[in-house]
């Protein structure tokens, strides 16, 4: 809805014979690979490399960039590239002809407004605090973009405006809005989240994204929406059934429908801070 390429997902019912019968076993979220058709469908080309990457990008090793297309070709120059531009030493003493070698194989603003919806909604198991979770596919005329995936952790944990130096470490561990405890182990973050020009985008991008999504009308109606949806097939007598669920109880999965909607109150209220 905010414009950034994803994966779709959908709930499915899923039922399992054990040898007497299908036996119900509960919601699941199924979600798309982009190696599939997603790439065709919503960037309108696939021909380009597309990446499932396992690296924080400070260096460039390339049994890292594991390649999900065009495997024969042993090109990896688009991904390097990447690495090299963002090291470059120009960075530090000439940051505009560091944002123009940048920006020539990589899209950053399409990263940078990622980036913030991603430190906005919170989803801390991707780049930043876990080295996966994110796809690179080298469009013909975009460069290389960003392509979030697996957002399961989403819409949880509560980091500030500002973070505590020397983090985030390890699962768990949310970003803040500033970002301004990201490490240098994380360069792609790090150097935009220190780079004036960079950093001013990412905050306008943040407050499109509340003015224009995130706000509590449209949150509250869309979480309402699927828990309408998927409540028959969660609890009462048509529901998960015992030891074919992770959910604790009835009472969990109800209340969870207030958790979110005051998580999305809370960090409106905090990027109003942030952003007045």
């Amino acid at each position: 809805m905010a414009g950034i390429p994803s994966a779709q997902s959908a709930f499915y019912k899923v039922y399992i014979d054990f040898g007497a019968g299908m036996k119900y076993c509960g919601i699941y979220c199924g979600l798309e690979l982009p190696d599939d058709k997603m790439i065709i469908q919503q960037l309108g080309e696939d021909a380009g490399n597309l990446y499932k990457p396992e690296s924080k990008l400070a260096t460039f090793v390339q049994t890292e960039f594991e390649k999900k297309n065009n495997e024969l070709a042993g090109d990896f120059g688009d991904v390097s590239g990447l690495v090299k531009a963002l090291q470059n030493g120009s960075r530090t003493t000439n940051a505009a002809a560091w944002r123009t070698g940048l920006e020539a194989v990589f899209n950053v603003d399409h990263f940078t407004k990622y980036l913030a919806i991603n430190n906005s909604i919170v989803n801390w198991d991707t780049y930043g605090v876990m080295a996966h979770n994110y796809y690179l596919y080298n469009h013909s005329s975009k460069g290389l973009m960003w392509i979030p995936w697996d957002n399961n952790e989403s819409f949880s944990k509560s980091p500030g405006i500002t973070g505590i130096t020397g983090g985030p470490s390890g699962p768990g561990n949310a970003i803040s809005l500033t970002m301004n405890e990201v490490s240098t182990a994380w360069p792609l973050i790090n150097y935009i989240a220190n780079d004036a020009v960079y950093f001013a985008q990412y905050k306008a991008h943040m407050k499109a994204f509340k003015n224009g999504i995130f706000n509590e009308t449209e949150m509250h109606a869309m979480i309402d929406k699927y828990y309408d949806l998927i409540t028959p097939f969660v609890v009462g007598i048509n529901g998960e059934q015992p030891s074919y669920t992770h959910l604790s109880s009835a009472s969990a999965f109800t209340a969870e429908r207030s958790a979110l909607k005051t998580h999305v109150n809370n960090r409106i209220a905090l990027i109003n801070q942030f952003l007045p």
